[in-house]
């Protein structure tokens, strides 16, 4: 048990560091401004993570939201 809880923290460890990584390649190429759309700064991550660190899956479909999506993610309406 010992070892599965500390491979599961060194694997999240590792997803923190990358993540940090990301942050700081996107904040210095100044990926998120004006005139782009989620959709375009959600690509040019994922191929900045792919790139960087082979990384093809997510845990979310979306890693970027904003204006009206920030706050309150657009829902589908199920039928009644």
């Amino acid at each position: 048990m010992q070892q599965l809880e500390e491979a599961v923290a060194t694997g999240l460890l590792d997803a923190q560091r990358k993540a940090d990584g990301l942050f700081k390649v996107v904040d210095s190429q100044n990926l998120i401004r004006p005139g782009q759309t989620e959709n375009d700064i959600n690509n040019t991550i994922y191929a900045l993570a792919e790139q960087t660190y082979g990384i093809r899956r997510y845990w979310h479909k979306r890693i970027v939201r904003g204006g009206r999506n920030t706050l309150a993610p657009v829902m589908k309406t199920l039928p009644i």
